[in-house]
């Protein structure tokens, strides 16, 4: 019998590589070259690819693969047709690495001040389709896009974020509204190094 347990164990062994890598040397000690090229090995040996993920129909996922004070790591699991909610990232450096699929990245701009207590002027500015080994970087405190699966089956992606990601804002482009959420996740695997 395969329990839950066995499964999250045996996602983690990919990702233990990656996570040692990190740990030794946090992405916020890496320049952005560094970064985009450890992410871009990880996808081009695709050994993340078929992970039995959480999955929700219609929407995405979040599974945290490790964390601690200096970066998390997450595998999202986007249906097909889902979206995420037009987001910054609370400040946060955010390296999004597509495994599988595509995905699209809507852009926004904010045009009012920020001082606004709940109040947002955002502007859609581009988008672009991200596709298997394909890599987007977040850095600004007002990075502001959305990201949606842009093909016919799931996506999946993979994200880490230089400091968890615990608080961030999430906008209404029409009520031209913001307000600030909390990061959940809706899965975490095995701890590193469990058996």
């Amino acid at each position: 019998m395969v329990t839950k347990v066995t499964i999250m164990i045996e996602m983690r062994r990919p990702l233990e590589g990656l996570i040692s890598n990190l740990r030794c040397t946090p992405p916020l000690d890496r320049s952005e070259a560094e970064m985009g090229a450890v992410l871009a090995d990880v996808c081009a040996r695709g050994l993340m690819r078929g992970l039995p993920l959480e999955s929700r129909s219609g929407g995405y996922t979040r599974t945290c693969a490790y964390f601690d004070d200096r970066f998390e790591l997450l595998l999202l699991n986007w249906a097909r047709g889902s979206a995420s909610d037009i987001h910054d990232h609370g400040g946060v450096h955010c390296w999004l690495a597509v495994i599988d699929g595509s995905l699209e990245i809507e852009n926004f701009d904010r045009l009012d001040d920020g001082k606004g207590e709940g109040r947002a002027e955002i502007v859609r500015r581009d988008s672009a389709i991200l596709e298997a080994g394909q890599l987007d970087l977040r850095s600004g405190p007002l990075d502001i896009h959305r990201v949606s699966n842009a093909g016919a089956k799931r996506a999946i992606s993979l994200h880490v974020y230089a400091r968890p990601l615990r608080h961030f804002g999430v906008y209404d482009e029409w009520a031209r509204r913001c307000r600030t959420v909390r990061s959940r996740y809706d899965a975490i695997l095995a701890p590193l190094g469990a058996r």
